[in-house]
């Protein structure tokens, strides 16, 4: 059993209501497996806050929980949730929970990209790195490229005086879907030119946010 209780810290827009959850996985197969394939849970919610059910599925499944910055500006993560499931796939809990609040998820790799119906994730680029365990706690983007540069024996190309910092928590991930993720929520995008990754800054990228657990 997991209870969520306490576990995550996820920006709130109000005080925090009292969140009673339960998940547990199940071996019970669910009837829309053909259309959810995702592992069965027991759900218990009460008044539970959105962004701590997203920790909490980040969690569970060990995937990468990002909520996009359209999405936090229209509907922000101040809502709460009270649902009960019975052994049911947590994919498709997950996608009646977000339904309610007007969202959709998308799954890149090990990346849960939570978005507006209309935004989804472009899912343009295939990743083939190596698979890294990361754990940065504001940790300097400048830096991280860097280290980044090291790991890949590729070149990185960005402006030295980058002041970004960046908190994530990332486990089995190839290196370059962490790089992306990190450059994507640090509001910085990148191209391939010649074997060079240039590193460019964008406008619209910065406010998303991680929902990760703060324990792990």
């Amino acid at each position: 059993m997991i209870n969520a209780t306490k576990l995550f810290s996820v920006p709130k827009c109000r005080p925090a209501a009292m969140l009673m959850a339960a998940l547990v996985l199940s071996p019970v197969a669910s009837p829309a497996a053909e259309i959810y394939s995702g592992q069965a849970i027991n759900l218990d919610l009460a008044d539970a806050d959105l962004g701590d059910v997203l920790a909490s599925f980040s969690e569970l499944t060990d995937l990468v929980c990002v909520v996009d910055s359209r999405t936090v500006a229209a509907n922000g993560l101040d809502r709460v949730v009270s649902v009960t499931y019975d052994s049911v796939p947590w994919d498709r809990a997950l996608a009646e929970i977000l339904s309610e609040a007007g969202l959709e998820w998308t799954l890149e790799g090990k990346v849960l990209w939570i978005h507006l119906p209309d935004n989804p994730p472009t899912g343009d680029r295939n990743f083939t790195g190596d698979a890294i365990n990361l754990r940065l706690e504001e940790a300097k983007v400048a830096d991280v490229l860097e280290t980044m540069e090291q790991v890949s024996g590729i070149g990185i190309e960005f402006d030295p005086d980058i002041d970004a910092t960046v908190s994530v928590r990332l486990r089995s991930i190839p290196w370059d879907q962490a790089l992306d993720l990190i450059l994507r929520i640090s509001g910085f995008d990148y191209a391939v030119d010649g074997g060079v990754i240039e590193v460019v800054k964008i406008g619209n990228a910065k406010g998303m946010q991680l929902m990760t657990s703060s324990t792990s």
